[in-house]
């Protein structure tokens, strides 16, 4: 009856077992073949965790991971075994993984896996980008900022926001993604983040640069990501596309009348 009763706990312990052991075989067989670096890959979905979604898109070198599969491996007990590979709730976006976490699965149920991945260059208007694949031809360009994420531009990334935000040029971004000085995730939008660079505020989208803004001055752009404004941009969208409506609508009163 107890074992009947907990009958999800117990799938949910075995899920995280294999999930783990198919990560640690991953890693092994990295180890073999030289593997150097591997990317954070998590489902993204309506039940995916603050911590896999902060951690999605994560470039981590191999020695990391090796070494804490190793820790793993070799524990003589369950504490041991926790201690390793402790589980984490949270967002995190520190520049430096502790020895204790960065190998998935990060909690309960946890879907998140990493994957061997190999590190490029390509020169974007005269700019170097790192990459683990070349950009399509809907990209501006693949890179892995100063945090250590892989993210994704697109041209899109130019029309989000008030007309009357300053945009910075492609290698100004580029040079802004190799100098974030902090990053965090939107009050309003857990699926965003808000990072400062400079005089730059970049705002991703999971693994994607959502928009960015540049500001008059550093000081400006400190305050804003202090008060973390983003929301500002979004309801000023809303504003616009309303407005327009209201007078789409009006003017077509306005035609019926003098019709």
């Amino acid at each position: 009856m107890v074992l009947s009763a907990n009958t999800s706990y117990f799938e949910g312990v075995s899920d995280h077992i294999i999930s783990q052991m198919q990560n640690i075989s991953r890693i092994n067989e990295g180890a073999k073949n030289g593997v150097k670096h591997y990317k954070v890959v998590a489902r993204i979905d309506g039940r995916t965790s603050e911590c896999c979604r902060s951690m999605n898109g994560r470039i981590i070198p191999a020695s990391h991971l090796e070494a804490q599969s190793q820790n793993i491996q070799n524990a003589k007990n369950i504490a041991q075994k926790k201690a390793a590979a402790i589980w984490r709730n949270g967002a995190f976006y520190g520049k430096i993984l502790p020895k204790d976490f960065g190998l998935p699965p990060y909690h309960f149920r946890c879907r998140t896996e990493v994957v061997p991945v190999w590190i490029d260059e390509e020169v974007i208007d005269g700019k170097i980008t790192k990459n683990t694949s070349p950009k399509a031809k809907d990209e501006l360009f693949r890179h892995i900022d100063s945090m250590g994420y892989e993210r994704v531009a697109k041209s899109d990334i130019y029309t989000h926001g008030q007309s009357g935000y300053i945009k910075p040029s492609k290698t100004e971004l580029i040079s802004a993604m190799n100098n974030i000085s902090d990053i965090k995730t939107s009050i309003n939008n857990p699926a965003r983040q808000v990072a400062i660079s400079g005089k730059i505020i970049i705002i991703y989208q999971d693994d994607k640069v959502w928009t960015v803004i540049k500001k008059h001055s550093q000081n400006s752009a400190k305050q804003y990501f202090k008060n973390n404004t983003e929301n500002k941009i979004w309801k000023s969208e809303s504003y616009i596309f309303s407005s327009m409506k209201k007078v789409g609508i009006l003017q077509t009163i306005i035609k019926k009348i003098a019709g």
